[in-house]
């Protein structure tokens, strides 16, 4: 009994290292993340943020394994057209045999060739070559957004770099103006009020000073994000805003033809493609289906006394009556794919009606810039006639 419970205990503290030990092996760690000093970094060019952002962002990365596995699936599928080749090396002992132990060996050789499978292999391969290219339209997609991302975030933070510099400026001058009042009303020619409002006048500026050093640290952990997990706080670029305007494109002639050339709806119209060629593979049930066999074998009682045994064959299967389900499924694929069709319609007009949206608020935006820039203008030749008089 106390043996029995010994061994018990063994095999509970067993398995209980054998789950540590897979738990150990099954858990993932995330590399570390370190936040550099903005000082000791060097100026970030916008060039070398795209080369960053292509290299190490984790939303392109998994995109691109993505991808792969899309294509090592569309290989795989083409491996289906080839014949498959088994061998087995099998040794027995009858142990019941009448003159005692007998042994047998055999060698076998068991190829097969698919000759005719209902159109199940060409619906399967050309599925899986239409999920590649909606794997590969779903990484362009991906990647434009990641570029956008990466954009928005370096122009924020370019902007945010030289209103630092104006709101430091106007921080002084109205440090010095609160000065110069204080100095006046402590000589009697204004009164408190004027000094304080000077005051207050000169703490808000002080603040927004510190609110925008506050926002461009975070930022720049933003950017540090679409960069990939490389962060620096603050995080220095090098450029000037105004180069960052870009051409004025031509305005778009037919919305409907640029929607379609669009990744997303491209990505759709893979879908419904690949939607289609399940179809063809649904219906395969439906058909007949041929193959080619050959076998080549030897055994015997040991390895020089081996015979020889070869046969080849074809093998046709007919499926008569499976309760409906051949033809079931064959209608469900045949849904399926209408509805891809129509997803990816629905998409296109959405598409169509957002272009236009984005074409006027874009256009919008750029004139506004050359009004605000002949505003902007006008208020310099003022503060230059104001300073002469």
């Amino acid at each position: 009994m106390a043996r029995y419970a010994r061994m018990r205990f063994l095999r509970v503290i067993l398995g209980i290292v054998l789950i540590v030990a897979a738990g150990g092996c099954l858990r993932v760690t995330l590399p570390q993340v370190t936040v550099l000093q903005g000082t000791s970094h060097p100026e970030l060019t916008w060039r070398r943020a795209a080369e960053l952002a292509l290299s190490r962002h984790p939303d392109l990365k998994q995109a691109r394994e993505t991808l792969a596995a899309a294509r090592h699936n569309r290989n795989q599928t083409l491996g289906a057209y080839l014949p498959s080749v088994d061998g087995s090396v099998s040794r027995q002992r009858d142990l019941e045999a009448s003159s005692g132990s007998k042994d047998t060996l055999s060698l076998d050789v068991d190829v097969a060739q698919p000759l005719f499978a209902g159109f199940e292999t060409s619906g399967e391969a050309l599925h899986a070559w239409r999920q590649w290219e909606a794997a590969r339209w779903a990484y362009v997609e991906r990647s434009a957004s990641v570029r956008q991302a990466l954009r928005t975030a370096f122009v924020e933070l370019l902007r945010l770099d030289q209103l630092l510099g104006v709101n430091r400026a106007i921080a002084e001058r109205r440090q010095d103006n609160a000065e110069m009042i204080r100095l006046r009303y402590e000589a009697g020619r204004e009164h408190e009020g004027s000094w304080r409002r000077a005051q207050a006048i000169a703490g808000q500026a002080a603040f927004e000073v510190r609110q925008t050093e506050r926002r461009i640290e975070s930022q720049s952990l933003v950017l540090g994000r679409q960069l990939g997990g490389h962060f620096a706080v603050p995080m220095p670029l090098e450029g000037i805003l105004e180069a960052t305007l870009p051409h004025e494109p031509q305005a778009p002639t037919d919305y409907p033809a640029l929607a379609e050339r669009t990744p997303f709806v491209r990505r759709q119209l893979s879908n419904a493609e690949a939607a289609k060629a399940a179809v063809l593979a649904s219906q395969s049930t439906l058909w007949p289906t041929v193959s080619g066999d050959y076998h080549l074998g030897y055994s015997g009682d040991s390895g020089s006394d081996l015979d020889r045994e070869s046969s080849i064959g074809v093998t046709v299967s007919v499926p008569l009556f499976a309760g409906g389900q051949h033809m079931q499924g064959a209608l469900e694929s045949s849904a399926e794919y209408r509805a891809a069709v129509e997803t990816a319609l629905s998409e296109r007009d959405a598409r169509v009606a957002a272009l236009s949206d984005r074409w006027t608020t874009f256009k919008d935006a750029w004139e506004l810039v050359a009004v605000r820039r002949a505003f902007l203008e006008a208020a310099r030749k003022r503060s230059e006639i104001v300073r002469a008089q």
